[in-house]
């Protein structure tokens, strides 16, 4: 497969339909996603290596040390929920891609999103879920997947994803991450994140696959 954005054509590429990880090799992919037509989601744990989680979060903060990380930069990086918008197609971050199974990489690549959750210190809030939408591009096409790829613990203390399941949506339901692990989430799914309290920065990548032209 190919991922490629049509604002970025220096990163349209062919990636090595290789298997990265043994985990990967042997993913029952097909009953995950019968968990995902039925739940909205499901979690495959361990699916992204360190080496790999490891790469991405230097990168990053590789970028900080370089550049620097002022308020006026920070702030609309906060707000938005897209972080270092300008390393988002680097190979370091763009890599986590290829250790998910075919089946997940099918469809075109949107703009990854690198996803920082920093300490917070508002008051404590109701929870409002939301869906995401396709970018204005795509033209009609809807997305065939959203794939999270969690770079550091995620947990309800620290600002974690929230889902709301398709067999229980009144009960929305915080979900417990991993460093490598990777959430496949329904287009339709309802989520949100909580709140940091934490001492720590929660770090994420996600990736939105659409359907072919």
């Amino acid at each position: 497969m190919h991922l490629c954005h049509p604002a970025r054509p220096r990163f349209c590429r062919e990636v090595p339909n290789v298997r990265l990880s043994k985990l990967t090799q042997t993913i029952h992919i097909q009953d995950a996603a019968v968990d995902v037509e039925a739940r909205g989601f499901t979690v495959l744990r361990a699916l992204v290596p360190p080496d790999a989680v490891d790469a991405a979060l230097r990168h990053i903060h590789l970028d900080v040390v370089r550049q620097g990380l002022p308020a006026d930069t920070m702030g609309p990086w906060l707000w938005s929920s897209h972080w270092f918008p300008h390393l988002k197609w680097d190979p370091a971050i763009v890599a986590l891609a290829w250790h998910l199974p075919d089946e997940l990489r099918e469809g075109e690549l949107c703009d990854p999103q690198i996803l920082l959750q920093p300490p917070d210190d508002g008051d404590d809030q109701a929870l409002v879920p939301h869906i995401d939408q396709e970018p204005d591009w795509a033209r009609d096409r809807g997305y065939r997947a959203i794939v999270g790829v969690a770079l550091s613990p995620a947990h309800a203390s620290n600002g974690g994803l929230v889902v709301w399941p398709f067999d229980a949506p009144d009960e929305p339901e915080p979900l417990d991450l991993e460093p490598g692990d990777v959430v496949v989430m329904h287009p339709k799914l309802p989520h949100s994140s909580g709140l940091n309290r934490e001492g720590g920065i929660r770090y994420a990548v996600y990736f939105r696959f659409l359907e072919r032209a």
